[in-house]
């Protein structure tokens, strides 16, 4: 793996738990009004098509924000009264469009995900055209992309959050399923034709088994890059530009850059990229994010989301002082809320880090860093 380990002496050689000032890129995920001027017609493609999925993905996420107890009360009076056919077809005729938008919800999140490698290849086309340009000008001349990036990785891990926040998806999908199964040997499985996708029981079973993750998202784009790696000759490189965006969230969230972002919420997006692309280095890497080798300081990620969390405690050494932050009597009403919101979601990240990882429990971890995760719950 040539290109990512002279990559790793190269970040060795101002110490692992520094991030290089070259990483000190501002990432205006603020705006409406992407840079196109530098894109070729096929990245203008890409960029437009990327958007449009977006858009309609933060419609799907709503959704299922909104999800609650789901189906939980529909089939407990459907399981109450099994003799009532009105009942039980009332219930099928809800839970059917139910599961159907749940359908939508997987597919929209395969489709985006599937997307990632086309962005990490467009990416390192412009870095293998131009054999002087450094890897970070490749992030600056693509911003574009990067910025799209970002917001494809932040849709997978607040998707994440929120499903473990509808613990009856599971269930509702089972119920559909049974249900359906059940109602085919009668022939009375009939519903409208917008439903005929979901009422298949491969497509029942395929949507049963992403749910049931605890993480579908998350594990969904790393399956997906990882066939990209198997079916290519190089791997090294989209690590590279994994590496590099990381570093970069870091760089904004342990410097004054944050204090460019005009909502709280933007940073809490920072925090989600930042663990998301630690999370796709750790999965995708063969010795993981955790060894003393690793470009991804995981320490200092560590740091910044206990830091964020308002958890005290002995700070990594290379560190200098926090950036500065907005002081109480600056802070509106609505502010409030959002940077509680922040501080809650720092506290679920690092959960998150320590249960959805692939290397913690290794041998070539360090002890210390296992002592620093078995403070987290």
């Amino acid at each position: 793996m040539g290109h990512i380990i002279s990559f790793i002496k190269q970040l060795k050689e101002n110490g692992y738990e520094e991030v290089d000032e070259k990483f000190g890129i501002f990432l205006d995920f603020e705006s409406n009004n992407l840079e196109f001027a530098e894109a070729s017609g096929s990245e203008k493609e890409l960029s437009a098509k990327i958007e449009e999925k977006l858009n309609s993905s933060l419609e799907l996420l709503e959704f299922l924000k909104n999800y609650g107890a789901g189906g939980k009360q529909t089939i407990q009076e459907a399981s109450s009264k099994p003799g009532d056919c009105a009942v039980q077809d009332a219930a099928w005729n809800k839970m059917v469009p139910l599961v159907c938008t749940l359908l939508d919800l997987k597919k929209m999140t395969d489709s985006l995900n599937e997307m990632v490698p086309e962005i990490l290849g467009k990416m390192w086309e412009v870095k293998t055209s131009r054999e002087s340009l450094d890897l970070i000008e490749v992030f600056k001349k693509n911003m574009f992309l990067v910025i799209q990036l970002g917001k494809m990785l932040d849709y997978d891990m607040r998707f994440d959050a929120l499903k473990m926040a509808a613990p009856s998806i599971p269930n509702d999908i089972s119920y559909v399923k049974r249900q359906f199964t059940i109602r085919s040997k009668s022939n009375t499985a009939t519903a409208d034709e917008e439903y005929s996708e979901v009422l298949n029981i491969q497509n029942l079973e395929a949507l049963s088994m992403f749910f049931i993750n605890p993480t579908p998202a998350l594990n969904s784009i790393i399956t997906i890059i990882t066939k990209f790696f198997a079916n290519g000759e190089k791997k090294d490189e989209p690590l590279e530009l994994i590496v590099s965006f990381c570093k970069v969230c870091i760089k904004i969230l342990d410097s004054d850059i944050r204090g460019k972002f005009q909502r709280f919420g933007t940073i809490g997006m920072i925090y989600r990229i930042m663990v998301a692309t630690t999370l796709l280095y750790d999965h995708l890497h063969d010795d993981g994010v955790f060894v003393k080798e690793s470009p991804i300081s995981i320490k200092l990620v560590v740091d910044l989301l206990e830091d964020e969390a308002g958890i005290r405690r002995k700070r990594t050494r290379s560190r200098g002082k926090s950036p500065p932050k907005p002081s109480e009597e600056k802070i509106s009403t609505g502010d409030r809320k959002s940077l509680d919101e922040v501080v809650e979601q720092a506290k679920n990240l690092l959960s998150v880090l320590k249960y959805s990882n692939k290397h913690l429990k290794s041998e070539t971890t360090p002890k210390s860093v296992e002592q620093m995760f078995s403070r987290i719950f």
